[in-house]
């Protein structure tokens, strides 16, 4: 994936080494991965259904840093591991995306919401944005990280962001100082971003925005033609918090997914629909039956319930 997306890797051969699980981590050092046998080699795979596949996640993670890491490095100034970490963390869910497929993906990213919004709540000195990271605020430059990223792939096309990233690796790959900062990968990102999505880096780079979104009723009709009108309404609330928690209410003015799924979870309708007030009537039509819908289904924005994103579909009366 890295190889034909962003350029080429740089050695003949990739070497994974397993160490005893006296540590639970792994690195990524030229050509080779040290990784403990406690996240990897003797990990257990769980049979519940939203369970995310440790060692696949840790070894394209690690894999993506020969890229990220390797062929280019960051300044040693504020936001250096967003460039880093966080694009380590794209890698690893583009990779698990084309393996798995779209559909799993609310899987992992649940597991970066879940430790994203825990890192958070224990916080004991200053949450910074994306682009000003301190290199130990983790929960900031994977978890967070990888949802921005994946969120701008998904709104604007996972082939004009790898493209952005391509210029920009061609740019800095192997080449010495003056390194590049966050701000100057942002501006990468930005030129292949249309005007409509470019809120977008001020609401998950630049700043602490958080969502409280909810489905607060859903039916359908069938129709005559054998389709289903299914009537939902979303409450949408849109929240800016500064680094000592401290949060106040914004304008929603956001394109946001709007689905509708059937009983076996599949989706029969996912789309974006702009939402620029605070509760807003959806109608949308479907040719099976459906069982859940909601907004934010996939889990892309930050949102710290997101458990009331999607209720089930009743049969209008």
């Amino acid at each position: 994936y890295c190889t034909t997306n962003f350029g080429p890797f740089q050695f003949h051969q990739l070497r994974i080494i397993e160490f005893p699980g006296y540590g639970t981590f792994a690195e990524s050092y030229a050509n080779t991965i040290p990784f403990s046998e406690a996240i990897g080699f003797i990990t257990k795979s769980s049979k519940k259904p939203d369970a995310v596949d440790l060692p696949f996640y840790v070894t394209a993670h690690e894999t993506g840093h020969q890229w990220w890491g390797h062929q280019v490095m960051s300044a040693y100034v504020e936001g250096a591991t967003s460039i880093d970490e966080t694009m380590a963390q794209y890698t690893a869910l583009m990779v698990m995306k084309h393996h798995f497929g779209p559909e799993s993906m609310k899987r992992f990213l649940r597991f970066e919401l879940d430790r994203y919004l825990r890192g958070r709540g224990q916080e004991r000195n200053e949450e910074f944005p994306l682009y000003l990271v301190d290199p130990n605020q983790g929960y900031i430059h994977y978890n967070k990280g990888a949802m921005v990223m994946y969120a701008l792939q998904d709104y604007i096309g996972e082939d004009k962001v790898n493209e952005a990233i391509r210029e920009f690796l061609k740019a800095h790959a192997f080449k010495n100082a003056p390194y590049p900062t966050s701000l100057e990968f942002e501006g990468y990102l930005r030129k292949a971003t249309p005007p409509e999505y470019q809120y977008l880096f001020d609401d998950m780079f630049l700043n602490i925005t958080l969502y409280d979104d909810r489905a607060l009723s859903a039916t359908y009709v069938q129709r005559p033609d054998g389709k289903y009108d299914v009537h939902l309404v979303v409450e949408a609330k849109k929240l800016r918090a500064d680094g000592r928690g401290q949060e106040r209410a914004i304008p929603v003015n956001d394109l946001i997914d709007i689905g509708v799924l059937d009983a076996d979870g599949k989706y029969l309708y996912l789309q974006k629909h702009k939402i620029n007030q605070e509760k807003t009537d959806i109608t949308v039509t479907v040719d099976k039956l459906p069982a859940q819908a909601g907004i934010d289904p996939v889990d892309k924005l930050i949102d710290r319930n997101p458990d009331d994103n999607v209720i089930a579909v009743k049969k209008q009366e």
